[in-house]
């Protein structure tokens, strides 16, 4: 899957809105993750119908608690991916660049075994001096 498509994925949205503060008109939003806004007018009501944004008409679009939650456990994933590229050497921008496809995709249960594997290997390289 090409990473042009990963901006039409429901989390992308959330996580632009979480960028954008938390709230944002709907031309904004669009704007940032790049589509018209019509595009995410609909994305945005399905998120509404999963409780995690409200959309306001004029008002714009605010993220509801659960939506913060949504973002939050993302950012994790993010990291523990990007920290366990890295403890295997993969340079940082290639590392981060990765972990944002796989995010979205990745079973957690897997996650929690790379980040495991990532605290182990930074221990090693404690111990070892590096």
């Amino acid at each position: 899957m090409g990473h042009e498509l990963l901006r039409y994925r429901p989390e992308h949205y959330l996580e632009a809105l979480h960028q954008l503060g938390g709230r944002a008109s709907l031309t904004a939003l669009a704007r940032v993750v790049g589509v018209r806004p019509s595009t995410a007018r609909k994305m945005v009501l399905y998120l509404q119908a999963e409780g995690l944004v409200e959309y306001r008409g004029r008002g714009g679009v605010l993220l509801t608690e659960a939506g913060r939650a949504r973002v939050e456990h993302l950012d994790r994933i993010h990291s523990s991916l990007a920290d366990f590229f890295k403890a295997i050497g993969v340079e940082e921008e290639l590392a981060e660049s990765e972990a944002e496809k796989l995010e979205h995709v990745i079973d957690p249960r897997v996650v929690e075994r790379l980040a495991a594997v990532a605290q182990l290997l930074k221990s090693l390289k404690a111990l070892c001096g590096r």
